[in-house]
Parts: structure tokens; sequence; C-alpha cells
């Protein structure tokens, strides 16, 4: 499926704060055609949404300043709370933890880069 299926590159947003990995997949989503920022944590990531409203985030759980659960609760309650959410997390619980936040998916680390990217146009087929 073409990402840009509705006339503009879909808007991820990262929030992690292991530069190296949001590096990687930073280039990774640019070279598969979406348009990409990366944060360090939650607070940072909720001054940003309102500028680029992310059609998806993917999310790291564990984070200083803000870590990913408050990022969520806080999200939520947002006007602009309108992007799918993926955890990208290596926590054990994930799949209990995605269910309790109401993520709308989840990647556990280590992960595939083509895993991820079937995930993500996984949720965005489910908004497009």
């Amino acid at each position: 499926m073409d990402p840009r299926h509705n006339g503009h590159h879909p808007r991820v947003l990262i929030v992690d704060d292991d530069d190296e990995l949001a590096e990687v997949l930073r280039q990774t989503l640019r070279e598969s055609g979406y348009a990409v920022a990366t944060v360090r944590h939650g607070a940072a990531a909720l001054e940003l949404i309102g500028q680029i409203q992310p059609d998806l985030i993917l999310l790291d759980l564990e984070m200083p300043i803000m870590d990913g659960w408050s990022f969520v609760s806080q999200y939520r309650r947002s006007a602009k709370a309108s992007g799918r959410i993926v955890l990208l997390t290596g926590h054990p619980n994930v799949r209990e933890i995605s269910q309790s936040l109401g993520a709308d998916a989840y990647i556990e680390k280590p992960f595939e880069l083509i895993d991820l990217i079937g995930t993500i146009e996984q949720q965005l087929g489910a908004i497009g």
C-alpha cells in the first residue's frame, strides 16, 4: 500500500530517548514516504503535537522527563488527539500495558524494520 494514499505524506512522530534508534527509524520511515519528526520525551511530544498533528505516534514507554504513560493520558485529553498510538517498547508486559493505555498497537523491542513498517501501514490503513 502506498502510504501517500490520501494526498499527503502521513506524519509520524517518534517519541523515544534512544537517539540511535530514533535516527534509524526516522531514516527508514522517510525512505518509505512518511513525514517524520522525533522527540526524546513525552513533554516535547505534547508541545509538537499541535504543530504537526501526527497521523501516528511511535511511543517508547520509559523515558526521562515525561514517560509514555503520562504522555498518553495527557494526549488523550487534548483536542488534537487524532493520531494512532503504537507502543515501541521492550517492557515485558507490553500486551497488558497496551490494552490498559488504549494504544492502537504495539511493537516489542527488539524488532525487525519490515515488521515496524507493516504495523504502521496497517494502522494508517485503519484511518485512511
